[in-house]
């Protein structure tokens, strides 16, 4: 092979070489395979994320949500809580998988939620809905008008003196008594929960008791409350017809009592009222009896104990002169 044609094959060699290394395209690195630099890279697909297994709609505003969750930890429980932006791929469902409206979703509903998996991490955190699913089920009792959504709407209402973020952390239906108990709660007081009662039929908020049983509701005294030497006391009574009797003693003596009748006989709860005085106590603590009196055999029966304590200058000792 003659020195020129050997220069040639050299030169050749080398040009391939050059090619390869420079991903088929003479003139440097690219690392768009498609020829077109110009071209943006292909968008990774994001995997849905299922934030809130189970929680509430605490707010909506225009196309965002605020869905939170109060998670049972024990000592460790928290507020989970999100921003979800609605966009049109958000996909809302009832729990039969059918589409459900936006303005089908009321406030208060109980949800399943999924995010795109980007979070914007302040609290509440700010993500992109994926995936609503709605858990509601209004199937209750006849009796009972306000649904479970309606109760927490209403118990969300009330709380104005409060601001921050809430969570649900139980609302459970008495059919029995017709009323709705709702527990919020925030994660700076995560262990001082509020209760809200509401009238299962109108949504009425009521005062919830102090002290109660099947028979009796007191909204004051509240147990251990310090009192005397006279206090009053006020509650509903569920008793045949509306006739109960009440005593006052401090282990030792019947300090005072009486007989009481309500507004209103069972089935119906009657409110009462009366006035309790004592000139002192055996010791520092006393309690208050309501019951009734079995109409079989007259014995004590529906018997609500609430108790209460007495002022340092009312105990007289047994044994003080």
């Amino acid at each position: 092979m003659s020195l020129k044609k050997s220069g040639l094959f050299i030169f050749m060699i080398c040009l391939i070489l050059l090619s390869a290394c420079s991903g088929g395209k003479l003139g440097g690195n690219n690392s768009n395979l498609t020829g077109n630099d110009n071209q943006p890279p292909a968008q990774t697909e994001t995997t849905p994320v299922k934030a809130i297994a189970k929680g509430e709609i605490i707010q909506k505003n225009e196309d965002q949500w605020l869905i939170t969750t109060y998670v049972d930890k024990g000592e460790d429980s928290y507020v989970d809580a999100y921003w979800f932006k609605l966009n049109d791929s958000t996909e809302l469902l009832d729990k039969q998988g059918a589409a459900v409206a936006v303005e089908e979703v009321p406030i208060g509903s109980q949800v399943e939620a999924w995010h795109d998996g980007k979070v914007v991490e302040i609290s509440p955190g700010k993500t992109n809905a994926v995936k609503i699913i709605i858990l509601d089920d209004e199937n209750y009792s006849t009796a009972v008008h306000v649904g479970r959504a309606a109760a927490i709407r209403f118990a969300l209402d009330a709380q104005t003196e409060l601001g921050g973020t809430w969570a649900i952390k139980q609302a459970a239906l008495d059919s029995a008594n017709e009323f709705w108990s709702v527990e919020l709660v925030q994660q700076q007081h995560i262990n001082q929960p509020i209760t809200v009662r509401l009238n299962a039929k109108t949504g009425e908020i009521v005062p919830v008791p102090a002290a109660e049983n099947d028979a009796f509701r007191v909204y004051t005294p509240r147990p251990d409350e310090e009192l005397g030497p006279v206090f009053h006391v006020e509650g509903e009574a569920r008793v045949f017809e509306a006739a109960f009797s009440w005593h006052l003693e401090d282990g030792h003596t019947i300090l005072d009592e009486g007989h009481v009748t309500a507004e209103e006989g069972a089935p119906g709860w009657g409110k009462f009222q009366f006035d309790v005085s004592y000139e002192h106590a055996s010791q520092p603590n006393i309690m208050l009896f309501l019951y009734v009196y079995s109409a079989k055999d007259g014995s004590i029966e529906k018997q609500l104990i609430i108790p209460l304590k007495v002022p340092k200058e009312l105990i007289k000792y047994s044994t003080d002169k």
